[in-house]
């Protein structure tokens, strides 16, 4: 019998070859060809083929990029903001 904790919140993690290059504000429910993510924290990088949420998606458009955002709780980044992304598979 499993005796470990079992998430079943999906994760806002963004993959690339296993390793998280981006964190959503957000879970997303990717659906249809097309879904858009209001912000992305970036940590590595984004370009090509990504994992999220057991889709395979590609970022094909940026409305913002910041190189560093300061908020009432700090700073952060490098932020996208309005990313539209393509379900690959």
């Amino acid at each position: 019998m499993t005796t470990g904790k079992i998430n079943f919140q999906s994760s806002t993690n963004i993959y690339k070859n296993g390793n998280v290059v981006g964190e959503t504000d957000k879970v997303y429910s990717p659906n249809g060809n097309y879904f858009d993510i209001a912000e992305i924290i970036v940590k590595g990088d984004l370009s090509g083929e990504l994992e999220y949420c057991g889709k395979t998606i590609v970022a094909e458009h940026i409305d913002t990029m910041i190189g560093m955002e300061i908020t009432q709780f700090g700073a952060r980044g490098p932020v996208w903001k309005g990313v539209r992304c393509k379900i690959v598979k």
